[in-house]
Parts: C-alpha cells; structure tokens; sequence
C-alpha cells in the first residue's frame, strides 16, 4: 500500500458531524464517535514505524496526542519531569484535526467520500480541510523513522477530532492536558494559509503565507421582541423593521481599518514582487493611510486583513407567513483583528445600532484574536528558520511572507502554551481550489499531496 492509497483510505472514512449532532442527538453523536475512533485506528494500523517509537495517549473520540520522543542527552522517555522542563530545549507541537463538514452529496460530480482519483487529483470531503496535512505529517514521521532517524528535541502531535465544531472537546481538552503536565513548546504548527497562487493581483509568483496571527471570533444574536398576532393586524412599529434598521446602521459604520505589524511586515516584504506602482503603495501603505485602506477595501480577502469584519449570516423570523414572529433574530459573524476583544467588539456594535429594543447577546463561542510572536514579523523566532528551510527544500525558490489567519483553528486553544503558532499549509492553491474547501467538489491534486510529504520530511529533519 503506498502514499495515495492510505490517503483514499483516510478519505473514505467517514468522520463529518451530520444533521442532528448538532442538536445533541445521541445516536447520531454515537455513531460520529465511531468514526472518529475508526480514523484514530486507521492511523495506528497504517503507520507502524510512527506507532512503535512513539507514546500515544487517547483522551477521547475527539483527541489523540502523541510524544517522537528527542535524543538529547538528559532525555527520559515517559517521566513527567522530562515532559515538564527539558533540558537541551522546548519541544514543537505539530497539529491537525480529522473531522471534516458534511458535504450536499447531490451537489457533488462525484462521492463526497469515494475518493476518486481522476486526472490528477484525488476528490472527496477533507482532502483540503485536512486529511491531506494531517496524511503528509504521518508519512513524513513515518519514512524518517523507517530510516533511522530521531529528532533532537521532543516533537508532539495534537489531532483532534472536532475542529469544525469549535474543538471544545479536542484540542481545548488536549491544551488543558498538556497544561496539566506543564509541557510548553517552543512553536506549533497546524493548518492554515497555503502557498498562494494568482491570488495576489499583480503578484505572478507562487508565494508561501506563514500565518502567524490569528483573529478572533465572535458571533453575536440580535434579537427583537413584540407581541405575537395575525399579521392582519400589524402593528405601528414591527420587530423586524427596528432589526432591519439595526443591520443598515452596521452596513453603513464598519469598523475601522487599521494596519498590525504583522500586516504591515507582509505588504513592506510582498512590494518588490507586486507591480512598480502596487509595490509602491503597499511599501507606503502607513505614509498613504486613508488612501491606501480606500484602494484596499476593494478586495474582501485584503480589507478581512485590515479590519475587524461583520457577516450578517443568518436571520429569523415567523414560521407562517401569516404570523407576526414573537422574536425576530439576526446573526453576525465578527472576525476580531488584533487588539480588539470581544468585549470591545461588543460595545461597538451596542454603540453603532444606539437602539435598546435590540438586545446584543453573545451565539455560542466567542475567542479573542492570538497575536504574532513579534520576531516572527521580522522572520525570525522560535521555528521560523526551520520552516523556511524545510520549504525551500521541498519547494525551492519560493518567497515566505508573514501572514494573518483571518479563520480561526485549533492552535488557539494553544496561544499560553507556546512562544509562536504558524498556520501553514504547504501546498499550492489557487482561488479556484480555495473554494473548494467546505464546498463542492472539494480535491487536491497528487501533486500537492507528496509536496506537503516532502515539507514534513523536511521539518522533521531539521527538529
């Protein structure tokens, strides 16, 4: 069995949260379990060098942590005084996780979980959203180890199996084990930007986006009461008019821009690849300010960079169209960009509706957003070295920028664990293939998958 077919494999396994999880349904949560346990089997059944040097630790259905265990001299293999204050160094963390979103099988060409090989990529739920980096750093560990090879320093794996669901019961239980251990890592590593393709305009050049901010994230339900009745009789004032009038205040006051260092570290080091006049202004970008947020704001991938944003993504009313709703209800999205908190993210949207009759109310989970480590801006610091060697080994000749994680992932869980997280994902993608992660038709090319093989390798060797 060789590298695509293990990946097929992890494929077919069929780890998605379908309809009624959500709910708490408990059959339904039962059998999503099974399959996270099958792919917690599937890696021990597939990858016996890795499972053989290394000490695993299954906390639950949602989280498997794993110890490759380092030569350096004062090293003792399973004492909890070696894992709590190493000697030579801190350990690297590498994470992923191995569940995936369902997927609308009739408007897929082919089996969401089939993983058909044709024309060069391999089809199916999870091959970008993250089967295919979670595959890579197994076989990368998995060929060294058939070779011989031991890290210097401890390096720890962290898989979870309930990212797509905020990964409460995985990498948040996994943080809070290692913290009981008092285990700290000089860097973590798990999913995040890939190395970019034709999705800068007037940048040609691939360029790898190490994504070592994150923002934070909140959703926020409005909520508007009246008395329910028939909507023949409706009154003066309806709840869903003061909403309405809610979300255009938001519409027309965004929040405003502002440049981070790390931002501000991308476009000073991306304007000797882009266009003289476009390098220019992200070279200026502070000396031009307003005019440089203006000319920026046009493209929603580069505004998500410079503000904190809000996407109205949900909205409820009456279940009869012949019903005044008792509540009508509107859902945002905020994606907070350092140093806002959810606390200050609040009181804006409070400020900028100015209406009492809408009651601001935090929806599930909110995090705050996990600043750089500030010597990764100015590429140095704990693992920055190291992943720009593994790339360049793995892929040569490709620039590496400082990146901020506009999505949110597991590492945050992590942020008082570690000196610096890198979300990063080695390989290419385009804007097309981008879009197909959550969505139809999701693929990755063989390509891509024995790139991210070679990065891991790499990493590896060099940890």
């Amino acid at each position: 069995m060789d590298l695509l077919d293990r990946f097929r494999e992890a494929i077919k396994i069929k780890t998605d949260w379908p309809t009624g999880a959500a709910g708490g349904d408990a059959a339904v949560v039962g059998e999503a379990e099974k399959s996270l346990v099958r792919f917690q089997e599937f890696l021990v059944e597939r990858y016996p060098n890795f499972h053989k040097v290394t000490e695993r630790y299954v906390l639950s259905p949602y989280s498997v942590v794993y110890r490759w265990a380092g030569s350096q001299e004062g090293n003792l293999r399973g004492s909890a005084a070696r894992l709590g204050a190493q000697g030579g160094g801190k350990p690297a963390l590498i994470m992923g996780h191995y569940d995936v979103v369902p997927a609308e099988t009739e408007k897929w060409t082919t089996e969401p979980f089939g993983a058909e090989l044709k024309d060069g990529y391999i089809y199916g739920r999870g091959t970008l959203d993250m089967k295919s980096i979670l595959i890579a750093v197994m076989e990368g560990a998995e060929t060294l180890i058939a070779r011989g090879f031991q890290p210097k320093e401890d390096i720890w794996f962290a898989f979870g199996g309930d990212e797509e669901r905020a990964g409460v019961g995985g990498a948040q239980n996994a943080a809070a084990w290692f913290a009981e251990k008092n285990i700290r890592f000089s860097f973590v590593l798990d999913e995040g930007t890939p190395i970019g393709v034709d999705q800068i305009p007037g940048v040609k050049e691939p360029i790898a986006l190490f994504g070592i901010e994150e923002k934070g994230f909140l959703s926020l339900n409005l909520t508007v009461r009246q008395n329910p009745g028939h909507a023949s009789q409706p009154p003066e004032v309806q709840a869903t008019a003061i909403l309405a009038r809610a979300l255009i205040r938001l519409s027309k006051n965004p929040f405003p821009f502002h440049l981070t260092p790390t931002v501000e570290s991308f476009f000073t080091h991306l304007a000797p690849l882009a266009s003289q006049g476009q390098g220019w202004a992200m070279k200026h970008a502070r000396l031009l300010g307003r005019l440089f947020f203006k000319i920026a704001a046009k493209s929603p991938a580069i505004a998500a960079m410079l503000r904190t944003t809000v996407a109205m993504t949900q909205l409820e009313g009456s279940a009869a169209d012949n019903v005044l709703p008792s509540t009508v209800k509107a859902v945002l999205n905020l994606r907070l960009l350092p140093p806002c908190t959810v606390e200050e993210a609040m009181a804006v949207i409070r400020r900028t509706i100015a209406d009492d009759r809408v009651n601001v109310g935090i929806y599930n989970l909110a995090t705050e957003a996990v600043a750089a480590n500030p010597e990764h801006a100015r590429f140095g610091g704990p693992g920055w070295r190291e992943m720009a060697a593994a790339l360049e080994e793995a892929e040569p000749g490709i620039p590496v920028l400082p990146f901020i994680m506009t999505a949110t992932t597991d590492s945050r869980h992590f942020k008082a664990l570690t000196e610096g997280i890198f979300r990063f994902n080695p390989i290419k993608l385009s804007p097309q293939d981008l879009r197909g992660i959550h969505g139809h038709d999701e693929r990755i090319s063989v390509e891509n998958l024995n790139l991210a093989v070679r990065f891991y390798t790499a990493l590896f060797s060099r940890l």
